[in-house]
């Protein structure tokens, strides 16, 4: 029910039309086309970040599918997809539940699934998320702890090493994945050379990316220092962790309430496993770097983006990135239930308190599903207007704040479309 659910909001939120971000990726690749320099092109920074696989896609969809936005839906939606399998697979092996509770298991795709993931992989602009959470789940999971150890561990390790770079040219939160490496290595019990060789790549590629990225924060370090910006990002960091709840004003108090337990929660199994001895277990030593890759992201984003407005608000398609640390709960705590559901009648209990947790969940995605189509409907209807030519505020709150450079890229997609068409037809 929950993956047709998602299939049915990705569907009716899928807006294919370049607006906002997409405009700004579009124009540097046509700027691209025109002069040259594609490794340039690739590398440029948007904001923060270096979105190399977003420049990538961006070229493919100018190239081959006219702007349409396609490879960004396929990419993001596979990314999720390919997200909750790992997922599912590592809880079903690693989370040693007697047969009668492996359909607790199913609470982890669920945590992944979800509408706010949908919207991510519907709007084009918002794809780089579900990408980044995809590379650091593999990071994670690629790398064997040395009772894991087999012929194909050094391989594997490698695989890690490239996935936690992809992480970082989707997004730069992916950054966060080297620290959270490196700390699930040394606690898989990986020798020295490991270790070094992911704490010396780690440092390299952290430096080489931020080399050329403009500043991020406040304008000095005493107002950066300061009481009153101190609050104001530790209320966005629970508002993050909040989410999805957090995106409804009225209900601001309670994702609060909510952000503070996870957050304590997480804090919590993160100190607790570092007490523990090592090597730890897979399923274990996985969960808590999701945890933490969540929390780091989680901080970042507080610390780089509670200026952007007066008051606290939290755009909702951070929740992907905030989904890893619900995963990581939910398999600490079916690993602890593992051990102690040892009865029928405790069994029975939780699987009662599993299915309330999951109604809970379709409840929310419900809600959740209907906002999103009617913000997606919003969006489209403005750009209905503006296709068809009306020109106001809402264009540049919606379309691009630059309406002339928005009108030339549009201009320019459409010239290149009608020479494709030509050029089909004379064949």
């Amino acid at each position: 029910m929950q993956t047709a659910f998602f299939a049915v909001v990705l569907a009716r939120t899928m807006i294919l039309r370049p607006f906002w971000d997409m405009i700004s990726w579009i124009d540097a690749f046509l700027a691209c086309r025109q002069t040259g320099g594609f490794l340039a092109y690739l590398w440029a920074p948007h904001n923060e970040h270096h979105l190399v696989l977003i420049r990538l896609l961006t070229a493919l969809d100018v190239s081959v599918f006219h702007a349409s936005g396609i490879p960004f839906v396929v990419a993001a939606t596979t990314a999720v997809v390919m997200t909750a399998i790992i997922v599912t697979g590592e809880l079903h092996r690693g989370a040693e539940l007697p047969s009668s509770l492996r359909v607790l298991v199913l609470l982890g795709p669920m945590l992944l699934l979800t509408t706010d993931a949908a919207v991510d992989c519907s709007i084009p602009i918002n794809s780089n998320y579900p990408l980044t959470v995809l590379f650091i789940v593999a990071a994670l999971v690629l790398f064997d702890g040395e009772p894991e150890r087999t012929a194909r561990t050094q391989a594997r390790r490698a695989a890690s090493l490239c996935a936690a770079m992809l992480a970082g040219l989707a997004n730069a939160a992916g950054l966060v994945i080297w620290p959270v490496l490196l700390w699930s290595a040394w606690r898989g019990g990986a020798r020295r050379p490991w270790l070094l060789t992911i704490g010396a790549t780690g440092v390299v590629y952290c430096c080489v990316y931020v080399q050329d990225l403009p500043p991020v924060g406040a304008d000095g370090l005493p107002l950066f220092f300061s009481a009153d910006h101190v609050w104001k990002m530790a209320d966005y960091l629970l508002m993050y962790l909040g989410l999805p709840l957090s995106r409804a004003p009225a209900l601001g108090v309670p994702a609060r309430i909510l952000g503070a337990g996870l957050l304590v929660a997480a804090s919590a199994a993160v100190c607790n496993d570092a007490t523990l001895p090592r090597p730890a277990p897979r399923l274990h030593r996985i969960s808590i770097g999701l945890i933490m890759a969540a929390l780091a992201a989680a901080f970042l984003a507080a610390v780089g983006r509670a200026d952007l407005q007066a008051d606290v608000k939290v755009p909702v398609r951070y929740a992907v990135m905030l989904a890893p640390l619900h995963v990581g709960l939910l398999a600490l705590a079916l690993q602890y239930l593992a051990t102690r559901a040892t009865t029928p009648r405790r069994q029975g209990v939780l699987l009662g308190s599993a299915a309330l947790v999951a109604a809970v969940l379709i409840v929310l995605q419900t809600g959740e599903g209907r906002s999103a189509i009617v913000a997606s409907n919003g969006i489209t209807a403005t750009l209905d207007r503006y296709d068809a030519g009306f020109r106001d505020g809402a264009m540049q709150r919606l379309v691009f704040p630059n309406l002339a450079t928005a009108d030339r890229v549009r201009e320019t997609l459409e010239r290149l479309q009608m020479s494709a068409h030509k050029r089909d037809a004379l064949k």
